[in-house]
């Protein structure tokens, strides 16, 4: 099917036209191709889809790592339903049955370019929206066409592991490929805190929602957010840093919330392609940092502080059972060090320069955090 890789010799398994095989579930499912490399599947008898093999063709070589003239491009699979009456809808189960049988006539690819057929499937909004956020696929980055995307081979949680690329002015590194964020404005992390006597919740920031981004310009314009985040500016200022944010796979901002009030912003970042680990080095590929700032003067406090770091590093700790290592960098003069230093049980490691501040290197293990944090 690409390009680039040649046949394989004749003493190696050839698979078969046709195969039938039983998923788990009992289900018989027929998968058959054809000469050109399209693919029928059919359950119990009944067609299915029809992964119809396309002229045009789109990258699959690692973006950022692979130079363009050795890039491997490969023809598009478009998924139709095959049903009497379209458009028809797919279910998520029959759906994960046809990417088992199509990887089984692929077995030997890394990933497949792949795209969803808007006329005969009704949902296919849905479908793409399971791909992307179960990591069965991503977006093909190369392709305007938003229905493009790259299979990968089919995983259960976490994100299956993908190497990707980061280069950028201090940072060069291979590392994992990112799970994609949720939507802006969906919750990320729920949870009562005993000490307070009220929710604490984090929620994605929507820079489109005016109480997020007036409460986020207002907090940073503040004289005292100013001394640590140094982010003061008009609203045209804050608006790129949002969206810069949105962008960066690498990090995700969100609203800090106590029983449904907004009080302060934080963020959470894979730290492996954040300079944060190009200046420390020796960070592992899924561990992650955090930063905070409480806007609100009525939520701060010594019981607020310590539930909403301790909750922000309980959220790195839950994304990605993988992560071993939470990170924290506050510059070394600001009067929060000696707080993180009482309320958490992380390890102070030691003071480093960054180009802008000399910040303190804080340590959080996994096994440490769950003996030790204060969740209550």
């Amino acid at each position: 099917m690409f390009d680039s890789i040649p046949p394989k010799p004749e003493h190696e398994e050839q698979i078969p036209a046709e195969q039938t095989f039983v998923l788990a579930d009992g289900v018989s499912t027929h998968v058959a191709q054809s000469d050109d490399g399209s693919v029928t599947v059919a359950l119990s008898g009944s067609p299915l889809v029809f992964f119809e093999r396309q002229d045009r063709k789109i990258r699959t070589s690692l973006f950022g790592v692979v130079n363009d003239d050795r890039a491997v491009h490969a023809p598009v699979l478009l998924l139709k339903s095959t049903a009497s009456d379209l458009p028809a809808a797919v279910s998520i189960e029959d759906l994960w049955a046809a990417l088992y049988a199509l990887w089984i006539r692929y077995k030997d690819e890394e990933v497949l370019p792949f795209s969803l057929d808007t006329n005969s499937l009704k949902n296919a909004d849905e479908i793409r929206c399971y791909l992307i956020h179960t990591g069965l696929a991503f977006e093909a980055p190369e392709s305007d066409n938003k229905e493009d995307l790259l299979l990968v081979p089919i995983s259960t949680f976490p994100f299956p592991f993908y190497t990707s690329f980061t280069r950028g002015p201090n940072v060069l590194t291979t590392h994992p490929r990112r799970p994609p964020k949720p939507a802006p404005g969906e919750s990320l992390y729920f949870r009562y805190i005993f000490s307070v006597g009220e929710t604490l919740e984090f929620v994605h920031i929507d820079a489109n929602n005016k109480e997020h981004f007036e409460a986020y310009s207002r907090w940073q314009n503040s004289d005292r957010v100013n001394v640590g985040w140094k982010e003061r500016g008009p609203d045209e200022k804050h608006r790129a840093y949002l969206a810069d944010r949105l962008a960066d796979p690498h990090i995700m901002g969100f609203v800090v919330k106590w029983n449904g009030q907004l009080a302060g912003y934080g963020e959470m970042a894979w730290v492996k392609e954040d300079p944060m680990g190009t200046y420390v080095g020796g960070l592992g590929d899924y561990d992650q940092g955090t930063h905070l700032l409480i806007g609100e003067e009525r939520f701060r406090g010594r019981h607020r502080f310590t539930a909403v770091m301790t909750s922000m590093k309980h959220m790195c700790f839950l994304r990605d059972p993988r992560t071993e290592i939470v990170v924290g960098e506050p510059r070394a003069d600001l009067p929060i060090v000696p707080r993180l230093k009482a309320f958490l049980p992380q390890e102070f490691n030691r003071e480093f320069e960054f180009p802008h501040k000399r910040s303190v290197y804080f340590v959080l293990r996994r096994e440490r955090f769950f003996q030790a944090a204060i969740l209550y």
